[in-house]
């Protein structure tokens, strides 16, 4: 079995293989109208018809959050802390800059949604998901004509199997 790992990125897309004790490196052209395209010609000519284990990241991700070229994204997450994504600390270079401002968050704070409901880090339903506010959510995300929405429930992970649907 040949272990790829792929990196598509927005100039190259990257492959670096291990077959058996040998590591090799490999590197196409991006393509940004369908990265799949440069993906699948890269696992072409590194493993052919072979049996692979495929590990995939993507700076283009990495990128279009850094340059702000990204998708219109809206979070979801458990009412009152909607805005939590944006809260920052204090170990900062310019903490004594008085004239520092924060550049706009990479999620608007109008595309940032809190409903009802609760898990416990047991895993345990401390509050029900109320199902109302979540089709008013939805609604919402369809009038701000959302692109991409981030799903973020505390310790949800800690109950994959609420029930709701």
């Amino acid at each position: 079995m040949i272990v790829i790992g792929v990196d598509t990125g927005g100039t190259f897309t990257d492959f670096v293989f291990k077959a058996g004790d040998c590591w090799g490196v490999y590197k196409v052209l991006s393509t940004p109208s369908n990265p799949a395209i440069a993906v699948m010609e890269g696992l072409s000519h590194v493993a052919g018809e072979k049996n692979k284990q495929v590990i995939h990241g993507s700076t283009v991700a990495t990128n279009a959050i850094l340059e702000r070229k990204g998708a219109k994204t809206a979070l979801i997450t458990n009412k009152g802390f909607e805005d939590i994504i944006e809260i920052g600390r204090q170990n900062r270079s310019w903490l004594y800059d008085l004239g520092f401002r924060k550049d706009p968050h990479i999620v608007q704070s109008d595309f940032r949604f809190g409903i009802k409901g609760g898990i416990l880090q047991t895993g345990e339903e401390h509050e029900p998901l109320n199902a109302a506010e979540a089709r008013e959510v939805i609604q919402g995300l369809k009038d701000l004509k959302a692109e991409s929405v981030a799903v973020c429930f505390l310790f949800s992970y800690a109950n994959s199997c609420t029930g709701h649907t």
